[in-house]
């Protein structure tokens, strides 16, 4: 898509563009959120919607979420929505970008994400005991809603590739048996199917690196991390008011691993059990 305010690969200065990229390069720990946030909500509200708080947000994308079985999810006194963005700023973007939608007789009709947290992903791992099948099932509830509402409308779907697996077959055989399989390539990183039911075909492609090659694979990596960030946020606030000295954590393993070690002590007084706060594998 080209606009006066357009898409970009690469995030622009001046703030009238939105920065669409793998979420690694458009998030960064030393930039905050501001700009993930700018262009995942300017997306959101180019289809009609901006939430006004960041759990009509989650509910939004990602459906009802059992957070009040989360002390750490609790909603701060203090939360602003946006986060870090200007909500004025980001109607006016939504408001070029969806004249540039019209323009190219382009819609986005559909923005998800799946978040599990964590006693619902443990309970998964434990009945499974393989983190890339519980991924990968994850991953078919939205290829589910794909095939169903758009699997009659020349559908290509583009997916990362999941974990290390390069052979999808079997599994897609499993979870669509309504659609007969068609293998096309499975290798070297790319692999490639036709499904068919009734007449229609819908192409399927799972490429290593896909968010760089595709544009609404880069937009469902930074939904994901948005969300995720937003939630992290409120996990960081809440540790702070039980525990003010401790620092806060990014989650990801070896400063994950600092910070339960800071929260020991007052995890066990608070008695939270490992299942509902630390991922099993």
């Amino acid at each position: 898509m080209r606009a006066r305010r357009r898409p970009e690969k690469s995030r622009c200065k001046r703030g009238k563009r939105i920065h669409i990229n793998d979420s690694k390069i458009v998030f960064s720990q030393s930039t905050g959120l501001k700009e993930l946030e700018k262009s995942v909500l300017t997306l959101l509200a180019a289809t009609g919607q901006l939430p006004t708080d960041l759990l009509t947000t989650l509910h939004h994308l990602a459906g009802q979420l059992e957070l009040d079985q989360y002390r750490w999810y609790t909603r701060p006194s203090d939360e602003r929505f946006p986060i870090e963005q200007d909500a004025m700023s980001i109607k006016l973007l939504a408001n070029s970008l969806k004249s540039e939608l019209d323009r190219t007789q382009t819609r986005l009709v559909h923005m998800a994400a799946r978040v599990i947290l964590e006693g619902r992903l443990n309970q998964m791992l434990e009945a499974t005991r393989n983190k890339s099948s519980v991924l990968f099932s994850v991953a078919a509830i939205h290829l589910d809603y794909l095939l169903r509402n758009f699997g009659q409308s020349n559908l290509v779907i583009f997916c990362d590739r999941q974990g290390g697996r390069e052979h999808y077959g079997h599994l897609l055989r499993l979870m669509f048996d309504q659609w007969s399989l068609e293998v096309l390539r499975e290798s070297d990183g790319h692999s490639e199917y036709h499904l068919h039911r009734c007449g229609h075909v819908v192409r399927l492609i799972f490429r290593e690196k896909a968010e760089t090659q595709c544009m609404s694979v880069a937009v469902a990596s930074m939904i994901s991390k948005y969300l995720r960030e937003a939630l992290m946020g409120r996990f960081n606030a809440w540790w702070k008011t039980v525990l003010p000295e401790v620092e806060p954590t990014a989650g990801y393993h070896t400063d994950g691993v600092r910070f339960l070690k800071d929260i020991e002590a007052k995890r066990v007084e608070l008695g939270i059990k490992d299942m509902d706060l630390v991922r099993m594998r």
